[in-house]
């Protein structure tokens, strides 16, 4: 848990991202297009991480790749080597390393990192943040797990009964554990309370004691009555007087501890209430948390260690709780990972989607990097990560520009608000397979009239793009311009600069790119005509003013018209719901039949939505009507929320 000033972006609450003296990032020219092809790539990562940070005589790792010492928490030796709680999540790395290879060498460095950690921290129970000592607890018992050694058993035992009875679970705010012993902060935060509950049932198994499972429901239940908002979202903490206030900041280690600690009570209980927790908050993260795709940077300092926990949590899931669908995001966030190390060192930066320059890179950062090559299995992907093209900008690197999710319509998580001071600006990073002219499609809302914004790419020259007011801030339009991007990443930056003609106040929320030479649109299904059935925005992560809802009755369709540049086949890809399980609908264009029984697979809940894809649609050179049907006589069933059709070519 976080408790200092470091560089961060607080999510969805007012924030500046605090600029760090880290690793600048390499021009978007330099980025190569390689591929996360083979378990070379893997065992490369590591040894780049271990060759870098680790010192054999010391048995701890450097804090910082420069091996100097730079503003952070201080551990050992004035902070030259890594604070109490970054060394237990690169212990993890090790063990990830271990369990993916079997290697002799890495087994060897589990017993290393412990033995030179404890000879540092021997009285390790004067840590007063029990979050910290909880994480070596989680990595002492998984250390078990993986050698046999009883040790790792005992050592994760006394420290999880430390911070459960030490008077830190208290009635306070309902239960759970203190963040912290000396009121440094009073809260109480899913990072302590979920962790815990992971280390307490698998001490249970470990053990064979029953007792650890009571304390483990009992501090999962806590988590989910006062920190689960419902539908897979997931918030912080919570402090003050009285019953507390909680703070809604998310964070993707948030996600991670919460669906850990929900598959955990799942093993043990069989009941798929619990996996369905997991899952939901593995579907919030994984469609709300990344940019286009790929795990979000949050900041320096504690935050790159975030996505690790999350990233291992959420395999954990794939395999323990056979959850197969989540396989490729982990390959194509490995493999972006990988095609953005730093060459001179190997080394992977805190931001997945940008190459670190030559600046010195912080060991938990670089951990995270190596950690999803160990987790994931080799995809054999060639070239650069594609994802849809959509990249919500309130998970991009901002600078100056608040979040906010107070106007209705917005996609993702949010958008980027209050955005009227010179010298602010966002950061894009745009990924496209081959170079030549792309068009970008910026989705805004200009409430107070008129607004303007430079546009630069991979910091070249820049051109004016301009927002026509929208009439409210509840009224979303799309400004369009065309560029020219290279083959693989690009920096896609929007600013506020008043000597380029820069004006007056914008709310941006998303960046679409598409090729020229490709076509695509999207079409919100409660914009379409509506046959017996109504819209509904009720479940948050709707695109748009919301769905199409209550529908699974015979003789109710919607109608969804679309104009294309040119005959012949598309790709419709069709956002959903369907938290009542499986259902099915008939797809009818112009006229036709088109897919009979069109499968719509469950959703873990109405706030989580999926896709479903029909490749070769025909569609005729100008207006085109799409019709989406609920007919029982071609299979049609159960209930479906559609929230909108891309047509694409």
């Amino acid at each position: 848990m976080m408790r200092t000033t470091f560089c961060l972006t607080l999510l969805l609450i007012p924030a500046t991202l605090v600029s760090c003296n880290t690793a600048s990032i390499v021009p978007a020219s330099t980025t190569r297009l390689e591929a996360q092809a083979t378990t070379a790539n893997a065992d490369a990562a590591m040894s780049a991480f271990v060759n870098v940070f680790w010192n054999p005589t010391k048995k701890y790792f450097y804090t910082n790749s420069d091996r100097q010492i730079h503003t952070h928490n201080p551990g050992p030796d004035g902070g030259l080597y890594t604070d109490y709680w970054w060394e237990a999540q690169l212990w993890e790395t090790v063990m990830d390393a271990y369990e993916r290879t079997g290697s002799t060498t890495y087994r060897q460095m589990i017993a290393d990192v412990y033995d030179g950690f404890f000879a540092t921290y021997p009285n390790w129970s004067d840590n007063a943040f029990n979050d910290d000592i909880g994480w070596w607890a989680l990595g002492s018992i998984r250390a078990y797990e993986l050698t046999g050694d009883v040790r790792y058993r005992t050592r994760a035992k006394e420290m999880f009964d430390f911070i459960y009875t030490s008077g830190a679970y208290t009635s306070e705010y309902g239960g759970g554990i203190w963040w912290n012993r000396i009121n440094f902060l009073t809260q109480k935060n899913v990072a302590t309370n979920a962790t815990a509950a992971i280390i307490a049932m698998r001490l249970k198994r470990a053990l064979n004691d029953p007792s650890y499972a009571t304390k483990a429901q009992n501090l999962f239940a806590w988590v989910r009555s006062r920190l689960y908002a419902g539908g897979g979202l997931v918030y912080d903490n919570v402090s003050g007087s009285g019953n507390g206030t909680v703070a809604t900041w998310e964070y993707t280690y948030n996600f991670g501890t919460f669906l850990g600690a929900a598959l955990e009570m799942y093993r043990e209980t069989n009941q798929v209430s619990y996996l369905n927790d997991a899952k939901a908050a593995a579907d919030w993260a994984v469609s709300r948390m990344t940019l286009d795709g790929t795990l979000l940077y949050e900041g320096e300092d504690d935050t790159p260690a975030f996505k690790m926990i999350f990233a291992r949590n959420l395999n954990t899931l794939r395999v323990v709780g056979n959850q197969p669908q989540y396989l490729s995001f982990l390959q194509k966030n490995a493999t972006q990972a990988w095609n953005h190390r730093r060459t001179s060192d190997g080394v992977i930066g805190p931001d997945w989607t940008q190459t670190p320059g030559s600046g010195y890179v912080q060991s938990v950062a670089a951990a995270a990097g190596a950690s999803i090559l160990q987790l994931t299995p080799p995809d054999g992907l060639t070239g650069v990560v594609l994802g849809a093209g959509a990249y919500e900008v309130e998970n991009a690197r901002r600078n100056g520009i608040n979040n906010e999710n107070t106007q209705v319509g917005y996609s993702g998580r949010g958008y980027l608000a209050g955005w009227n001071n010179d010298g602010t600006s966002v950061d894009i990073p745009v990924n496209v397979a081959s170079a030549g002219t792309y068009r970008l499609d910026f989705r805004y809302a200009a409430g107070a009239g008129n607004a303007a914004r430079q546009l630069k790419v991979n910091g070249g020259s820049g051109n004016t793009v301009s927002f026509s007011g929208t009439g409210s801030w509840g009224s979303w339009s799309t400004a369009t311009t065309n560029v020219n991007l290279t083959a693989g990443t690009n920096v896609v930056t929007l600013a506020y600069t008043a000597g380029a003609g820069s004006s007056n106040y914008l709310n941006l929320d998303r960046l679409n790119v598409a090729s020229t030479s490709s076509f695509s649109a999207t079409l919100e299904a409660e914009n379409g005509t509506l046959h017996s059935l109504s819209s509904e925005s009720v479940h948050a992560g709707y695109t748009g003013t919301g769905y199409v809802a209550g529908w699974n009755t015979g003789g109710q369709w919607v109608d969804l018209p679309v104009t294309v540049p040119a005959a012949g086949a598309y790709t419709l890809t069709l956002r959903y719901a369907a938290a009542a399980g499986n259902a099915s609908r008939y797809l009818y264009i112009n006229g036709a039949g088109v897919v009979n029984n069109q499968s719509f697979p469950a959703t873990s809940s109405w706030g989580s939505y999926q896709t479903v894809t029909v490749s070769g649609v025909n569609l005729n050179s100008g207006s085109n009507t799409i019709s989406v049907i609920f007919d029982g006589a071609k299979g049609s069933s159960n209930y479906l929320n559609l929230d909108h059709v891309v047509v694409s070519r």
